[in-house]
């Protein structure tokens, strides 16, 4: 095994140091984290416990799913709007609009949440559509992008296959990026899953992750914070090794672009 191309710029160790090196430092990042005594991070065996306490006491799996549900189902809802909309760019008579709701992804889901409050007609409802919009205005953002490293020539040579405009977007823009929405979907899930606890505590009606999370911050219970922190980051890293499985199985030829770069 060769250690030193670990410390090289742009160095490529092999497989066997390149997991000797993660193997070290989970180890020392363990017994660093395992021996403080800092009075505000919790040993790995306090949060155990508070993490079995949760499943217990608290129904920790049952919150985490329905938090899950939601999250899945505004990330329907934002994927749909969103490529319509970044997809619609290709009109000039839609692209202000892709603009413009590109451009509200400064705005903060606080000071919007009365409107969507009017707006919907249950916690469950004001929940979805401010994850729609948080999402969204992200998604646009990003797709937008995608749509326009199209170049001039994969288009010209679409044309030159007696294709109409309708079928160039079709087949170049469309299909030809749909490896790339894979993985906007993965970023934006991402977002999506971050914006869970802020919009979990607005409405509290249903429970969820979000809501049992700021109880036991409320109250103080370091423990069981780090506890459910810790299932929300597991429950997140599985979720997008789920969206990068599911990018591999529609578009294999993805992972082979990338292996003859």
């Amino acid at each position: 095994m060769n250690y030193s191309e670990l410390f090289k710029p742009n160095g490529r160790p092999d497989r066997a140091a390149y997991g000797m090196m993660i193997i070290a430092q989970l180890i020392i990042a363990s017994l660093i984290w395992f021996f403080s005594q800092s009075p505000l991070l919790p040993t790995p065996i306090e949060i155990g416990q508070a993490f079995g306490r949760l499943v217990r006491e608290e129904n920790l799996i049952q919150e985490l799913w329905t938090s899950m549900s939601l999250s899945l189902e505004a990330m329907a809802y934002a994927t749909l709007f969103s490529l319509l909309i970044a997809y619609a760019t290709v009109i000039p008579f839609f692209r202000p609009l892709a603009f413009l709701v590109s451009k509200f992804r400064f705005l903060t889901l606080v000071g919007l949440s009365f409107v969507f409050t009017l707006l919907t007609h249950s916690g469950h409802s004001l929940k979805v559509w401010l994850l729609v919009f948080g999402i969204t205005v992200f998604f646009v953002t990003s797709m937008v992008g995608v749509v326009q490293t199209v170049s001039r020539n994969e288009l010209n040579h679409a044309r030159t296959l007696r294709m109409t405009e309708w079928q160039v977007v079709w087949e170049v823009i469309i299909l030809g990026r749909f490896d790339v929405v894979f993985e906007v979907i993965r970023q934006n899930f991402a977002i999506a899953w971050a914006l869970l606890t802020l919009v979990e505590g607005i409405s509290r009606s249903e429970g969820g992750v979000g809501t049992l999370l700021l109880n036991q911050n409320k109250h103080f219970h370091l423990d069981a914070v780090f506890a459910i922190q810790l299932a929300i980051l597991l429950v997140g890293i599985a979720l997008d090794y789920g969206l990068g499985f599911l990018k591999r199985l529609f578009c294999p030829y993805a992972s082979l672009t990338l292996d003859q770069r």
